[in-house]
């Protein structure tokens, strides 16, 4: 089998994969839908599923096996449309996406207020002296800062992993560049913990997380 018939087979499966998901959860599925079935102008764009919840509700979804080359300045501008048409939310899935090993898609992030008291334990934690829970307490806020900015700025990658997360608000304008080199630094020191390594610095790195959080949750937030 060729490279490409192998990349069409796998966009195939996972395409698939990700219908019957919808399905399973009571969504009208329609895999490569008709430019007359899309409820809306979206130009000359056709997105691979429509998973409606009803007439007035669901998702414009677009299916990628990999985020490489995947041009998100066009599908930030196609989120853009979608999300005014009130009930209606375009989706951006690839096969590095978190949410495909879940039971179910599930897009309900932490809240603002949940993330800041989320990180207001970890800093008693840090405080006592457990950091290794601190760190990982402020990790997890930061990924859920991450998401909840790009669903908020219409950025369709909140569902990617963390350093696709990272890249794309960088590159989208939401991260400062002295912030990204500041995030890529600490996912370092969170993949090193991750796969059991010892890490010099570490209370030192986990005040820097912890200071990154408070500042982009501060910005974010308003």
């Amino acid at each position: 089998m060729s490279t490409s018939s192998q990349l069409t087979a796998k966009g195939l499966e996972l395409e698939t994969k990700v219908a019957e998901r919808y399905r399973l959860q009571g969504f009208e599925v329609i895999i490569d839908p008709s430019k007359s079935v899309i409820p809306f102008d979206l130009g000359n764009y056709l997105p691979d599923i429509i998973a409606k919840k009803s007439s007035n509700e669901g998702y414009i979804i677009e299916v990628k096996t990999s985020i490489s080359h995947t041009p998100i300045d066009r599908y930030r501008e196609i989120s853009e449309i979608v999300s005014q048409n009130d009930g209606w939310r375009f989706l951006l899935i690839t096969g590095e996406d978190i949410s495909l090993d879940n039971t179910k898609f599930n897009d309900q992030l932490m809240t603002w207020e949940q993330m800041l008291c989320r990180q207001e334990k970890a800093q008693q934690f840090l405080a006592s002296g457990e950091v290794e829970i601190a760190f990982f307490y402020s990790w997890g806020v930061l990924e859920a800062a991450m998401r909840q900015k790009a669903k908020d700025a219409t950025i369709p990658v909140e569902n990617l992993p963390a350093t696709s997360l990272i890249n794309h608000l960088y590159s989208q304008g939401e991260l400062s560049i002295e912030q990204f080199d500041r995030a890529k630094e600490i996912q370092k020191v969170h993949n090193r913990v991750m796969h059991g390594y010892q890490t010099p610095g570490f209370v030192e790195q986990t005040k820097q997380l912890q200071k990154l959080v408070n500042e982009l949750i501060t910005m974010w937030k308003t």
